[in-house]
C-alpha cells in the first residue's frame, strides 16, 4: 500500500508509542514477587523427627514432630479439622498421691481466624429440638466459648496447619486442668510421652507446679464420635428418675414442661449381640479391662476375678462374657505399650498411696451418654484398712463390754477367748503367753494401747479412766459399786 503524507504522520506515531510501551513492558514485570504467607513447612521443621507409632507407619490423626534436643514439639492438624469435633481427655499421671485418677475431659472444635487458632468449646449444655424459630433463639442466645488460641507456624502442603503442641499444652495447662496446674513452671517441662496413632495423639508432659513438684500432665486426644445412632450404632436410651443412674443431661427448650425441657441420658456401654437370635449371646465387641502392672501380684486374681463377676449381671439381659480382662506385666512385656490414660482402654489401676479408696470414673460422649473409657482406681489403703479391723480392732470389739466374770473365766480358758481366736495362728502362742503374764484381768478398756485409739475419743478414756492411769480390777469394780 503506498502512504502519501496524510497517513505517514499517524502511522509513525502509533510506531512510536507503542515501540515506548514495549520498551517499558520488561521494567514492570521485575517487580518483586509477593512473599509466600508461610514459610516453607520444610525449612520450619528442619531437625524435628516425625513420630510413627504404628509398625505400619498409618497416618495419625494429629502428624507429631518432636525435636529431641530441647523438647519442642510440633503438631500438624488434621486435614478436614474445621468439621471436626476433638474429645480431649486428661489425665495426672504422675506428682500426686491419686495419679492416674481422670482429671477431667471436653469436647472441642478448631476454627482459623486469619493466621491464628482458636479451640472452641461448643455449647452442649443448651439445645432446642422445637420449630425453626426456637432453635435459632436458642443458637443465638447460647453461644460456643473460646478457650485458648494459637499461632498458625506453617501449613502443609495436602495437610492441615502446623502448631506449637507444647506451647498450647504446656504453657496452657491450667485451662484445662485448672487449679492442679496452676502456677507452673513451663520452662522446665519435658516430654515423656509423644505417641501418634490413626484414632488419636497421647502426649505426656513432666513440669514442675509452683511448689517445684514434679507432675506429669497427660493429654489423650482423638475424634469424638458420632452422635447420629445410624452410623454410631449407639441409640441414647433416657434415664428413668424411680431408678438410679449416671447421666448426661442437657436442657431442651425445644420442650414445654419442665418435665421435658431437662433431658437425661443414661451413662452405659455400646453393648450390642452378636446374634441377635440367640437367647444368650457374645457381644460385638466386649468390653475389656486391663488389669496395671503396678496391681501386686498377689492380688491379681482376686481383682481380675472381682472384674469378671459382673458378666453375672449381663447375662441376665442375654449378654455372655461381655467383660473380658488382660494383665498387664511389666516381666513378660504383656500389653505395656498401651498407656492406661488412653482413652481407647480401660484400666483397673492400683495405687500405693495408704489411702482406702475404690472409685470407677469414666468419661461418657457428651451428647449420648456412651461410655467411652473407664478407670477403676484401687488403693493399697484398703488392704491396710482391713488388716487393722480384723488384726487390731475386732478383738478388742469381741470383748467390749464382757463382765468381769466373764473375762476372768477367759482368763483361766483362754481356749474361748475371742482375742485368741481373731489372731493369726501364727502369733496366738505369744499373745496367750502374754495374757497369762497380766497379773491383773485387764478391764476390756484397759486394753486399747493408748486414749487415741479409733473406737473411742481420748475425752471419751479421760473421763472413764482418768488420764490413762493404770487401774485394776479392784479399784474399778469398787468404783462402780
Amino acid at each position: 500500500m503506498k502512504l502519501d503524507s496524510s497517513t505517514l504522520l499517524p502511522a509513525l506515531l502509533i510506531a512510536a508509542f507503542g515501540g515506548m510501551a514495549s520498551a517499558q513492558t520488561p521494567a514492570a514485570a521485575q517487580t518483586p514477587p509477593k512473599p509466600p504467607e508461610y514459610p516453607p513447612h520444610t525449612k520450619v521443621l528442619e531437625g524435628f523427627e516425625k513420630v510413627v507409632s504404628t509398625s505400619d507407619g498409618a497416618k495419625s490423626f494429629y502428624t507429631l514432630y518432636l525435636r529431641k534436643k530441647d523438647g519442642q514439639l510440633y503438631a500438624e492438624l488434621p486435614k478436614d479439622f474445621a468439621r471436626q469435633r476433638h474429645f480431649i481427655a486428661l489425665t495426672v499421671a504422675s506428682g500426686e498421691s491419686y495419679a492416674g485418677l481422670q482429671a477431667g475431659d471436653g469436647v472441642y472444635y478448631w476454627r482459623e481466624y486469619n493466621k491464628r487458632l482458636a479451640l472452641i468449646e461448643p455449647n452442649l449444655e443448651t439445645k432446642s429440638s422445637g420449630d425453626p424459630q426456637s432453635k435459632s433463639s436458642v443458637s443465638r442466645l447460647f453461644t460456643d466459648k473460646v478457650l485458648i488460641d494459637v499461632p498458625i507456624i506453617t501449613k502443609v502442603p495436602k495437610g492441615g496447619p502446623l502448631i506449637d503442641l507444647d506451647a498450647l499444652l504446656v504453657e496452657s495447662a491450667s485451662k484445662f486442668f485448672g487449679s492442679r496446674a496452676a502456677g507452673l513452671n513451663s520452662r522446665l517441662f519435658r516430654v515423656v510421652t509423644a505417641k501418634a496413632f490413626p484414632q488419636n495423639i497421647e502426649v505426656g508432659f513432666e513440669v514442675p507446679m509452683k511448689d517445684g513438684q514434679l507432675r506429669t500432665l497427660h493429654y489423650s486426644i482423638s475424634l469424638l464420635p458420632s452422635a447420629d445412632p445410624k452410623s454410631s450404632g449407639y441409640t441414647p436410651r433416657l434415664a428413668d428418675e424411680r431408678v438410679g443412674f449416671f447421666t448426661t443431661s442437657y436442657v431442651d427448650f425445644g420442650k414445654f414442661t419442665e418435665n421435658e425441657t431437662r433431658v437425661r441420658y443414661i451413662n452405659r456401654w455400646n453393648l450390642q449381640k452378636a446374634d441377635p437370635n440367640l437367647k444368650l449371646s457374645p457381644p460385638k465387641q466386649p468390653i475389656v479391662f486391663y488389669i496395671e502392672h503396678t496391681t501386686p501380684i498377689r492380688y491379681r486374681r482376686w481383682v481380675r476375678e472381682g472384674v469378671l463377676m459382673w458378666n453375672k449381671a449381663f447375662e441376665k439381659i442375654g449378654l455372655i462374657n461381655a467383660i473380658e480382662v488382660r494383665q498387664q506385666d511389666a516381666a513378660s512385656k504383656a500389653y505395656m505399650d498401651l498407656d492406661p490414660e488412653d482413652v481407647r482402654y480401660n484400666f483397673v489401676r492400683w495405687l500405693s498411696n495408704g489411702k482406702g479408696t475404690a472409685i470407677g470414673p469414666s468419661r461418657v460422649h457428651p451428647e449420648t451418654g456412651q461410655i467411652l473409657d473407664a478407670d477403676i482406681i484401687l488403693t493399697d489403703g484398703w488392704i491396710r484398712h482391713w488388716w487393722t479391723q480384723y488384726n487390731e480392732i475386732l478383738p478388742k470389739v469381741a470383748v467390749e463390754g464382757l463382765a468381769p466374770e466373764t473375762m476372768e473365766w477367759l482368763a483361766e480358758h483362754p481356749e474361748w477367748d475371742p482375742r485368741l481366736l481373731l489372731t493369726e495362728p501364727r502369733q496366738r502362742a505369744s499373745l496367750r503367753a502374754k495374757l497369762a503374764s497380766t497379773s491383773e484381768p485387764a478391764h476390756p478398756l484397759l486394753s486399747l494401747p493408748n486414749a487415741e485409739d479409733p473406737l473411742l475419743g481420748s475425752h471419751e478414756l479421760d473421763g472413764l479412766l482418768g488420764r490413762r492411769s493404770p487401774v485394776s480390777y479392784t479399784h474399778l469394780r469398787a468404783h462402780e459399786t
